[in-house]
């Protein structure tokens, strides 16, 4: 039957079979992952794609389930090692005494990575985005992995086709997005390559496995090669070609794989810009001329160029860089290699103390637990049968 429901039909239960895919669709990840293991009819419900989706949407409808599910995730160098906290139970449990918040290792990327990584240096694994249920991390070994960490599934990206293979062009620099096209409901990653003469740029579609090349002449993108996703798009900081001095809000909307642009906020002779996200709406920051203070704008109403608000103004020593983590009176910033909270209204902040880690790496992002496959295992099934 096509309807979730219609996977338990026929068996009995204390409980109707709508009821048992309610409740299992706000339990986490981690229960149900041994939930598969119950029966069949449950097995088979778990791993329906609709019950999948169900189980996403509770996430975005239930604050409360959102929130259960929520993890911060960051890289340190020295540790060499990529992990995974539960910020919202401990900030919502004054109990904890010691106050420092627990970080668990997501090991099995160690385990993973480890023989290869022996050949290329230590094994070091950092995530280079976050976006919904799954993060784009990149190891010593070479190559792009998509990675579900509640689930522990990791799928390789094949590697961006050269779309020029006559000659043997010098690539100035590379540029990566990754995001969730909204209109297809599948993950896409953007691949940038620079060379002397032009742009290209590769888009990986999760559900095809395939990279598909797009051209863009328009902008130079410089040194910032980071794309920040927000409401099913990709952006850049970049100049446009041909127009000195210029500088915009690169858009690459994933539905359409199309470029647009964005004004920035009416502020000039700034020598740095930092793009990033705040309370779901894009953010930037720009540092004075003379190295003295920062600004922190935010656009309140997306693609409204009106809309720039600045927050705060604060001496360049104390600049913060901003997650996608907010409560209700703080926001989760970096300030150097450690986490802090801080009130905007109070101009405020504490530091984020991780038990036996004095300092986090250059990578720190948010997730949010999820069923989503990395792997068609019905596809993997027709595959060896085929094949046998």
């Amino acid at each position: 039957m096509e309807d979730i429901n219609g996977q338990l039909t026929g068996h009995q239960f204390l409980l109707p079979a709508e009821i048992i895919v309610e409740i299992l669709s706000r339990l986490s990840v981690k229960s149900l992952c041994r939930f598969r293991c119950v029966s069949k009819p449950w097995r088979s419900l778990i791993t329906n794609t609709k019950f999948i989706a169900l189980h996403a949407r509770k996430a975005l409808e239930d604050k409360e389930v959102f929130l259960r599910r929520r993890r911060v995730i960051f890289n340190n160098v020295k540790l060499c090692g990529l992990y995974s906290m539960d910020l919202d139970e401990f900030l919502n449990h004054a109990n904890n005494h010691d106050g420092l918040v627990t970080a668990t290792e997501l090991d099995f990327f160690r385990n993973e990575f480890h023989a290869d990584d022996q050949k290329h240096g230590p094994p070091f694994v950092p995530f280079i985005y976050s976006c919904n249920n799954l993060l784009l991390c990149s190891a010593n070994c070479g190559g792009l992995y998509l990675v579900n960490p509640a689930t522990r599934e990791m799928k390789k990206v094949p590697r961006t086709p050269l779309w020029r293979p006559n000659i043997r062009p010098v690539i100035l620099l590379s540029l990566c997005g990754f995001g969730f096209d909204y209109s297809n409901n599948e993950y896409k990653v953007v691949d940038g390559k620079i060379y002397y003469d032009c742009i290209v740029f590769s888009v990986y579609r999760l559900k095809t496995d395939a990279w598909r090349q797009i051209e863009c002449h328009s902008y130079n993108f410089g040194s910032c090669f980071q794309g920040i996703f927000l409401n099913g798009a990709i952006h850049w900081l970049a100049g446009k070609a041909g127009v000195p001095h210029s500088r915009v809000i690169a858009t690459f909307l994933l539905a359409d794989e199309e470029f647009s642009e964005i004004q920035l906020p009416p502020i000039a002779h700034t020598s740095l810009a930092i793009l990033s996200v705040f309370r779901d709406c894009l953010c930037i920051t720009l540092r004075d001329t003379d190295h003295t203070f920062y600004e922190f704008w935010v656009m309140k109403e997306y693609r409204v160029n009106k809309s720039w608000t600045k927050m705060v103004s604060m001496p360049y020593t104390t600049i913060l860089s901003h997650i996608s983590f907010s409560t209700k009176s703080h926001d989760l910033m970096v300030y150097k290699n450690s986490l802090v909270m801080y009130d905007f209204k109070k101009e405020s902040g504490r530091k984020l103390q991780i038990r036996d880690m004095p300092e986090v790496g250059n990578c720190v992002g948010v997730y949010v637990e999820g069923l989503f496959p990395l792997i068609d295992h019905a596809r993997e099934g027709q595959d060896r049968s085929t094949s046998t």
